[in-house]
């Protein structure tokens, strides 16, 4: 009876990971909110784990008129094999807007 234990175990373990990060790409300057994480502004690229567990959303734009503005969460595939996307969204528009969210 141990072995079923010591398997519930690892299960609850791996199912309590949550391994997502919100990914930025950009050529521009952006800034925006998430849920239960605030406000992020920057510049380029941004990479930001996501360590809330449910379903989590987000609201950027550029804060130029030029560039792109591209905004995805990335989600690690069990024993790491390869990544799943959720919610791209991009943008060109002068001071463009994307959202999106993730489980």
């Amino acid at each position: 009876m141990k072995r079923p234990l010591q398997w519930l175990a690892v299960a609850a373990l791996l199912g309590a990971c949550n391994d997502k990060d919100l990914v930025i790409e950009s050529n521009t300057t952006w800034t925006g909110t998430v849920d239960r994480i605030g406000t992020l502004t920057g510049r380029g690229n941004a990479r930001y784990q996501l360590d809330v567990p449910g379903q989590i959303c987000w609201d950027f734009h550029k804060t130029s008129t030029f560039g792109v503005l591209r905004v995805y969460a990335e989600d690690k595939t069990w024993f790491g094999l390869g990544t799943e996307v959720d919610s791209d969204d991009t943008t060109i528009e002068p001071n463009g807007h994307v959202t999106g969210c993730a489980q």
